[in-house]
């Protein structure tokens, strides 16, 4: 089977969050299995990193320790996607798909710097290029790269960039990442209810939604697959096929959204993304002027890579992206075309 036929499929913390989930997914890269050659990457089940992180929180507290990162803590919050993959790997021999868990170590995955803070350098799949040619499907620990001779995590949405990056390692013709959201929409639908679905974008108005903070995939994974202009899929828990796809030659004009960055700062981000840059600068004080009708305070505007950033008061977060998502998304014809295609 050619490489092009490859598949990298990233299973995210709710996808695996119970055992019944694990069973689900297993079954559905059973079926992926019967005709690519596949790997899958775990994040760790929904809540375990949390909870591994407040148990080192707890012991450092308890001995009076201040250490921002050490070799042993990043070993323990990596055991979560450990366990994880073994879970996933046991399921899919149940199910009569030979597959074997890799760690790392195992998987190549070399990584630079600091604990809880590593980047992957390179990765050595050569193991893994043995079990895909023999159809036995490694089933592989995200969040974690090996840095002399100790296991070092990625931080948060590192399993992201580990399925990028391990996908461009052995060839492969494209990465699909199962997620509890329903792909890429217009705004973050618990803040903008009636946002509407993005079904087709291209690799730039993605690297430029998660950079202004939209949270369907790390920054540094959207990045990766824009530069080695990687297909990818995003699907939901539930749905069959992709509610999102991110691929080169897709149309931008008049592809565009709302990115909302909420952090632990008193100010929020709000940002009008276009992947034509022109339609949103056009547009500044039309969407200046909606954020006053809503009665929302503007703090700032920055300019951003594709759009202006509207920068409000934390609480304001909310107003600011309804009233911007209304006054962008729906000003004059220009509506996204994959939320034309999708209506």
């Amino acid at each position: 089977m050619s490489r092009d036929r490859r598949v990298v499929v990233k299973l995210g913390g709710d996808a695996l969050a119970s055992p019944e989930r694990i069973a689900t997914e297993a079954r559905r890269l059973v079926e992926l299995a019967a005709e690519h050659e596949v790997l899958a990457v775990v994040s760790a089940r929904r809540g375990v990193t949390d909870h591994l992180l407040g148990l080192v929180e707890g012991v450092r507290s308890g001995v009076g320790g201040s250490t921002p990162g050490h070799a042993e803590a990043d070993r323990a919050v990596a055991a979560g996607e450990v366990v994880t993959a073994a879970l996933l790997a046991f399921a899919l021999n149940e199910l009569g798909v030979e597959a074997v868990s890799l760690d790392a170590r195992q998987a190549g995955v070399r990584a630079a710097g600091g604990s809880g803070e590593a980047r992957i350098r390179s990765i050595e799949a050569v193991r893994i290029h043995r079990l895909l040619d023999r159809r036995v499907v490694p089933v592989v620990t995200g969040f974690q790269g090996w840095h002399r001779g100790r296991v070092a995590t990625l931080g948060r949405g590192g399993t992201d960039t580990s399925a990028i990056a391990l996908a461009v390692a052995i060839g492969a013709g494209r990465a699909i990442f199962v997620k509890d959201a329903d792909g890429l929409r217009t705004a973050d639908p618990k803040l903008v209810p009636d946002s509407q679905p993005l079904t087709a974008v291209s690799h730039g108005f993605l690297s430029a939604m998660t950079a202004a903070g939209a949270k369907v995939v790390h920054p540094d994974a959207a990045r990766l697959a824009e530069a080695h202009q990687l297909p990818l899929e995003f699907r939901t828990l539930t749905g069959p096929g992709a509610a999102t796809v991110v691929r080169a030659g897709t149309p931008t004009t008049g592809l565009r959204a709302i990115a909302t960055h909420v952090g632990s700062s008193p100010a929020s981000q709000v940002t009008a993304v276009a992947a034509e840059p022109a339609e949103a600068v056009e547009l500044v004080d039309d969407l200046r002027a909606a954020l006053v009708s809503a009665g929302v305070a503007l703090r700032d505007i920055q300019p951003a890579a594709n759009g202006p950033r509207f920068v409000v008061d934390r609480d304001q977060a909310g107003p600011a992206t309804r009233a911007l998502h209304a006054a962008f998304i729906r000003a004059g014809s220009a509506k996204p075309d994959g939320a034309r295609r999708a209506s």
